[in-house]
């Protein structure tokens, strides 16, 4: 695997930020320059464990390690989903992938997230490099739009 690291700079207070980022309507809106339709089920909370799906029931499933709301969130992705049920050979399941987000104050003002990730050196690789920069945009339209 190899780390991805992307941030950005969110003229709005990390509150603001973070409930854009993890509201369940706001998600399916920042999420889908993942893939059209996406959206959670869970709670983003320590222990609690979360599916990322898309609407053909293709996604990821994660256990939230850390939570510290407004501050700083990791997960740990634990295994695939496949037309609704998890893949039983995921390679997550002997070595999961990790992601991380980082709430803290931008130089000018704001929010700075900060995002940190591994994903395998593959096709998907390529598709995280591409999309995050463009989801985070969107999160960033989303949370600077109403403060």
């Amino acid at each position: 695997m190899k780390d991805l690291h992307f941030s950005i700079d969110i003229d709005a207070p990390a509150a603001r930020v973070w409930d854009c980022m993890f509201d369940p309507i706001a998600y399916r809106d920042w999420t889908r320059a993942f893939a059209e339709g996406s959206y959670y089920e869970g709670v983003w909370e320590a222990g609690r464990r979360l599916r990322f799906l898309d609407p053909q029931g293709f996604g990821m499933e994660a256990i939230v390690d850390d939570c510290q709301r407004h501050e700083r969130l990791s997960l740990r992705l634990v295994g695939e989903i496949k037309d609704g049920r998890p893949v039983p050979d995921s390679p997550l399941h002997q070595q999961p992938a990790r992601e991380s987000y980082a709430f803290g104050p931008a130089p000018g003002g704001g929010t700075r997230l900060a995002v940190a990730l591994q994903a395998w050196d593959d096709g998907f690789f390529t598709f995280l490099t591409d999309t995050w920069p463009v989801a985070l945009q969107r999160l960033k339209a989303l949370a600077e739009s109403t403060h």
